[in-house]
């Protein structure tokens, strides 16, 4: 009798039920926190040969560039400073190689130096595939977590960073068998923001590491809202990759982009003729809006050119 894999929603669900994950106070959040001399955040976070890469893909310090983007995108997106990590490596003996470790730890030096994060410790094995984790711990920041009480009718949804640039890219190399240059950057060393811009405004943040209609639906069921989201401003008109993204159902369903979404003040934005320009270095772009709170039944409503659109039925999953 065969056995049928579990989702990656139904392994969470299934977490979430130990009487050891009770005392959690960020279920489901993108990091978690414990207390010692300080109240100290945590996350991890892999990159795995032959899921989210191949080695014919990406240099040894484009691997770890992506690997560190992954793991500093949850906690950036928080408003909270990484301050410590812990990397565990577990390769192949054909990977386990000085030509393959040595730039790879170059690599992750650099951007752990240029960042001011400390390696602590970790584990290294050998494995039938090659397998890089990380864990960051960080005690510095003010935590803006998934749901707040003191969202409301009228804020706005933002966002942070591109889209099409991961997931979408993944399956493009897979069947497409190449990527343009510039497709390719973007694949291989994603945008990695140094801080977050407009925390003051900012209410609610999520990272899109799951697709954007996952993470756009997290949010509105975090904060018991109706969300109204223009699926044309998602992707910027100058990004190429989302022309030839085609339908509204390849954009929502774009994953692992590490770009943020947020719920903020509209007074994140400077007093400008189309209010269009967000205070930062680093810009959010308005997609949508907060219609409603206390909604019995959150969800999030997509129009393209203001027309109402479905989304996609299928969910995404980091399992399929």
């Amino acid at each position: 009798m065969g056995k049928s894999a579990l989702t990656e929603t139904e392994i969470l669900r299934l977490l979430s039920r130990l009487r050891s994950s009770a005392a959690n106070p960020l279920k489901a959040d993108d990091i978690g926190y414990f207390r010692g001399g300080k109240r100290t955040y945590a996350a991890t976070d892999s990159l795995i040969a032959g899921v989210h890469f191949r080695h014919d893909w990406l240099t040894p310090a484009e691997i770890a560039w992506k690997l560190f983007a992954r793991n500093w995108s949850d906690f950036v997106c928080k408003g909270i400073k990484p301050e410590a990590a812990l990397l565990s490596l577990a390769l192949t003996r054909q990977t386990a190689c000085k030509s393959f470790v040595a730039p790879f730890l170059r690599a992750l030096d650099r951007l752990f130096t240029a960042h001011g994060i400390t390696l602590t410790g970790g584990d290294t094995a050998h494995s039938t595939n090659d397998v890089f984790t990380l864990a960051f711990f960080g005690t510095r920041g003010k935590l803006i977590p998934r749901g707040r009480k003191s969202v409301k009718a009228g804020d706005l949804i933002v966002q942070l960073g591109g889209v099409g640039g991961s997931d979408f890219a993944l399956k493009r190399l897979l069947t497409a068998g190449g990527l343009s240059p510039r497709e390719k950057a973007c694949f291989a060393r994603p945008h990695i923001f140094s801080s977050l811009p407009g925390q003051k405004y900012l209410k609610a943040t999520i990272d899109q590491s799951d697709s954007v209609q996952k993470s756009l639906q997290l949010l509105a069921n975090a904060n018991h809202a109706r969300l109204s989201v223009d699926v044309d401003l998602i992707l910027p008109s100058h990004n190429r990759v989302i022309s030839e993204l085609g339908s509204v159902s390849q954009i929502l369903m774009a994953a692992e982009d590490l770009a943020i979404f947020a719920i903020a003040s509209p007074s994140i934005f400077k007093e400008t003729g189309d209010g269009s320009e967000a205070k930062g270095s680093h810009p959010f772009r308005a997609v949508g809006q907060v219609e409603s709170i206390q909604a019995r039944s959150p969800r999030v409503v997509y129009h393209l050119a203001g027309r109402p659109v479905k989304p996609p039925r299928d969910a995404f999953e980091h399992f399929t």
